[in-house]
């Protein structure tokens, strides 16, 4: 643990408070009152960084009994905390900190520790829920406090609409979002493997909704970091390859794959949202919790045969597309965060690297089954070829 050097103790009229300067001013940050116990604590963590030993530190200081011990441990770990939260007191990157969750998911290859009120958790990871035996690394933990955010520091503006505010400073990112049913913020740390999320309200159906999707923005942010991207389209297993149905909202991508369903009994993986994995030698494709309001979500991974851009028409065309054309679609169509100039290359050099690997075409078509024989068709083709 690091004392922030935007913080001196001071005492005023004999009360200790910590209060900012320099650039702790500069960014409004505020101050905190001290009692004597934590006065002590702050001159301790000029030195010493173990919670461990400041806790044996104070109980000899203060004389503590063995009945009194446990109420030291928990009142020095809750103060730690608070100064933690408001940026005054940061962990040493170099000391690894204990692993403990609520819950723990298996998403995109990828493990998630999620921590507080389990009544925020919504019910929708049940089916991406595993059992932590200790032994796979934590490639993020999400830890949901349900208060107000403490004040932080300002920073740079990188995205802003109604929905979604996006912030960068020196510690990492900062997400408002001032649509939500009641407050709600998310700070990720700078790799994205550390998010700390504030949810102020009544775990109301609505309020876990927007909390849920507040979840997807940290992870979409630390997946693509992986070389993990979420393409914005519908999804089917057939002939043990995925195919993707992309296009803009009201082009039928439901509609389509539910034809599928109907005529040919193929199982429906996610009806909204897909992470493409193209670390392997083969690209594959990964389910999400996130789908919509389809309501369907399969936990799983499969090799990806072909991505589909869905245009109505009144007949059923299968369309080439130049590769130029393919890579532009399908960055267009990911919702991996571009908050950043180096996310939106990523994002487009993904779609540039997947559009060689597998199929990619537009399907110009009606309501009508005949749509699923014309692209089925090239499906088939595809597969054969390979």
């Amino acid at each position: 643990m690091i004392q922030s050097a935007d913080f001196m103790l001071c005492e005023l009229n004999g009360i200790p408070y910590l209060l900012p300067f320099g650039q702790g001013v500069a960014d409004m940050r505020r101050g905190v009152r001290l009692n004597e116990t934590g006065s002590y604590v702050w001159k301790l963590l000029a030195s010493e960084t173990c919670e461990k030993d400041i806790v044996s530190h104070c109980a000899a200081h203060f004389r503590a009994s063995g009945d009194e011990l446990p109420q030291l441990k928990t009142d020095i770990s809750q103060f730690l905390n608070q100064l933690r939260l408001l940026g005054i007191l940061q962990e040493d990157s170099a000391t690894p900190q204990p692993t403990a969750a609520d819950l723990y998911l298996r998403i995109g290859g990828l493990t998630i520790a999620l921590s507080g009120p389990t009544e925020y958790f919504s019910v929708d990871f049940s089916s991406f829920s595993v059992k932590y035996t200790g032994t796979d690394a934590i490639d993020q933990k999400i830890e949901l406090c349900p208060f107000s955010p403490p004040s932080h520091p300002l920073g740079r503006v990188l995205q802003r609409n109604s929905q979604l505010l996006v912030l960068e400073n020196e510690n990492g990112y900062i997400l408002c979002f001032p649509g939500a049913d009641s407050s709600l913020e998310a700070r990720l740390s700078r790799d994205g493997s550390d998010v700390l999320i504030f949810a102020a309200g009544q775990p109301t159906e609505v309020f876990v909704k927007d909390i849920f999707h507040a979840i997807r923005l940290c992870f979409l942010f630390l997946a693509q970091q992986k070389g993990l991207f979420a393409l914005h389209s519908a999804s089917f297993l057939y002939r043990e390859h995925i195919w993707l149905f992309s296009g803009h909202s009201g082009a039928g991508k439901s509609t389509h794959t539910g034809l599928w369903k109907d005529l040919l009994q193929v199982p429906l993986i996610n009806g909204d949202l897909n992470l493409l994995d193209l670390n392997g030698s083969i690209p594959t494709v990964h389910g999400l919790p996130w789908c919509g309001t389809s309501q369907i979500s399969t936990p799983g991974c499969w090799s990806l045969g072909g991505i589909i851009f869905l245009q109505k028409a009144a007949h059923n065309e299968v369309r080439q597309l130049p590769d130029e054309t393919k890579q532009l679609m399908i960055s267009q169509h990911m919702i991996s965060p571009v908050w950043t100039k180096k996310q939106a290359a990523l994002n487009l050099d993904a779609a540039g690297a997947i559009c060689g690997r597998i199929l990619v075409c537009r399907l110009c078509c009606t309501k009508e089954p005949e749509a699923v024989n014309t692209i089925r068709a090239v499906l088939d083709q595809c597969l054969d070829n390979r």
